[in-house]
């Protein structure tokens, strides 16, 4: 379900502050009691707000990261429903969950195939999948829309859509990230992607693993010393070496690289001097991401084993983008 577009919102960088998650839904009118109601299993919405709850209660986790975990689910699957399903490539903390890798996020983020990087044409794409009918419990708030060209981030520019939604009694902002122009290698493919609430599988194209690394890698490249995408540094640390096949790393390596026009060298040489630098600063987030069984506390070890794992793979890309 959804309501009708024509209002203002909000956007939020990419990593900056977090967007306003779970908030309770005010009485409609002065009948209301002061108090909102609590969400009940009279209906749909109420019974997922619910389930949520107790999955939460159960995982040691905050209501209102798998409310907002469960709305951005709730726009994948109009997003397979809708007409622009073979436009749209998913991408992003969203996908990981397709890994065994599902951590808190607050936007979807897509790459769209045919699609100007143009934000009227973003908002429009938006309004149409939210207002597909999924049957999940989920009201999008089209009058809460707002959509502005991505600046904070130089490495993934594009548009972003910001807007709400309604699960029972809670209120509930995330964003939509559009980006357009990048190259996927190898192409696109079929993903299932699990939900939080049953055994659905979420099947929307995507980018295949090897893409993923690749993005990750050169993004560590090319921000150097001064990077806090610290959830790339995780992702990586747990998805590397993996079932990935080691000609298609190479490959989406060496394209990423060209499109970006960053020089692919060893983790080591680029980061070195890092680990101690940000290891106060990795500490603090995966403490906060509660991380602490996937990747090691020390940060050194982190990149250690990242450069060790990887030097093979960018040393053979680097020699395929080589003239001649």
């Amino acid at each position: 379900m959804a309501q009708a577009p024509g209002g203002d919102g909000g956007r939020s960088p990419r990593d900056g502050p977090e967007l306003p998650q779970g908030r309770a839904f005010p009485p409609s009118g002065p009948q209301d009691p002061l108090v909102t109601p609590k969400p009940t299993h009279a209906d749909l919405a109420g019974s997922r707000y619910l389930a949520l709850q107790r999955l939460a209660r159960a995982q040691k986790r905050a209501t209102a990261e798998l409310l907002q975990l469960y709305v951005l689910e709730s726009f994948l699957r109009r997003l397979i429903r809708s007409q622009h399903d073979e436009r749209l490539v998913l991408k992003g903390g969203l996908l990981l969950a397709a890994f065994d890798l599902r951590r808190a996020t607050r936007d979807v983020d897509l790459l769209a195939l045919r699609t100007d990087n143009d934000p009227a044409a973003v908002e429009r794409l938006v309004v149409e999948i939210a207002s597909v009918d999924a049957e999940d419990g989920v009201v999008f708030l089209l009058d809460t829309i707002t959509v502005v060209p991505i600046r904070d981030d130089d490495v993934y520019p594009g548009v972003r859509a910001v807007l709400e939604a309604r699960l029972a009694t809670a209120r509930i902002k995330f964003s939509v990230d559009v980006n357009v122009g990048d190259p996927v290698v190898p192409a696109p493919i079929r993903t299932a992607v699990p939900v939080l609430l049953g055994d659905e599988r979420i099947d929307v194209l995507a980018y295949p693993k090897p893409m993923v690394v690749a993005e990750k890698l050169v993004t560590a490249l090319q921000r150097g010393r001064a990077s806090t995408r610290w959830r790339d540094f995780a992702d990586l640390f747990v998805l590397v070496p993996g079932d990935l096949l080691e000609a298609e790393v190479i490959e989406a390596l060496r394209a990423v690289a060209s499109h970006r026009g960053v020089t692919l060298q060893p983790l080591g040489a680029v980061l070195a001097g890092m680990a101690e630098e940000a290891q106060a600063r990795w500490a603090t987030w995966r403490e906060r991401q509660g991380a602490q069984e996937r990747v090691p506390e020390d940060f050194g070890a982190v990149l250690d084993a990242l450069d060790e794992r990887t030097q093979a793979w960018l040393a053979a890309a680097a020699r395929l983008g080589e003239p001649g």
